[in-house]
């Protein structure tokens, strides 16, 4: 059965049997496995994820564009104990990452990391948002790949929940005081506090100072009461594609049927 014949007959039988709570749970299954099939719900690895082809995408663009590895600026924020930062620096081999992470447990196992590549990986402990202090740090243990600046309703957090003081930053303010005037990549990954981290590089997107910018979007989102609308509205100047397991699904503009609260990946591509 061909993808199209495969739709007709969806498209006949959901017209037999719309709205019917007999079929809701037949519904709610077939929902849930094409969240699936549009790439959500696929955090295995950066590989299953297509991530990593994300990375060998933006390496393409960059040489196209005239940047060569030794120049590039990569920023891994939310870097937890560096497995992507890792991933970055091999697809790199002469760029510099710097990985930000605010919980003190995570970042001396993110150290470890960072050793292996000597003058090449910055780690910072450092929290990215869009004001500077201190604020907790929450999570279901110290150093928790779910740690949050945001108390989220999950089961995790409640039934382990722990909490950390750590500092805070301006992505602009930091830039400010090291000297960097350009990132290339902006990963974020901060479990729901991405829009604070924009919201602090207001000075950097206005003037059209990152390149690339990964962002997480799902569950995470509704702890934080922010929405997909809500990266559009900063990201003026950008194409926003869906990260996919062999690609980039480039979305056409903002939809609110696109506000999916699942786990996904998006790359926003400065034109």
């Amino acid at each position: 059965m061909t993808p199209e014949e495969l739709f007709r007959a969806l498209a006949d039988y959901v017209a037999e049997h719309q709205g019917k709570a007999g079929q809701q749970d037949f519904f709610r299954a077939i929902h849930r496995q094409a969240l699936k099939g549009m790439g959500l719900l696929n955090d295995a690895d950066i590989q299953t994820s297509g991530e990593a082809g994300v990375l060998r995408y933006i390496q393409g663009e960059l040489n196209r564009r005239g940047v060569v590895d030794a120049e590039a600026v990569i920023f891994d924020v939310g870097a937890n104990v560096g497995v992507y930062t890792a991933a970055a620096l091999d697809r790199f081999p002469a760029a510099t990452v710097w990985s930000f992470e605010p919980s003190p447990t995570a970042f001396r196992a993110l150290q470890e990391t960072a050793a292996r590549y000597p003058g090449r990986c910055r780690p910072v402990n450092l929290g990215l948002s869009d004001r500077t202090g201190s604020a907790t740090l929450h999570g279901d243990r110290p150093g928790s790949t779910l740690a949050s600046l945001h108390d989220r309703a999950i089961r995790e957090f409640q039934e382990g929940e722990s909490g950390e003081t750590v500092r805070l930053a301006t992505l602009d303010g930091f830039c400010a005081e090291t000297g960097i005037d350009r990132v290339h990549f902006l990963k974020i990954d901060v479990e729901g506090h991405e829009i604070a981290v924009l919201d602090g590089a207001r000075g950097l997107l206005g003037r059209r100072a990152i390149d690339f910018i990964q962002f997480e979007f799902g569950g995470c989102n509704l702890d934080s009461r922010t929405f997909l609308r809500d990266f559009w509205s900063r990201l003026d100047g950008f194409a926003v594609c869906k990260i996919v397991k062999d690609g980039l699904y480039r979305l056409s503009g903002y939809s609110e049927f696109d506000e999916i609260f699942a786990y996904q990946n998006f790359l926003a591509i400065r034109q």
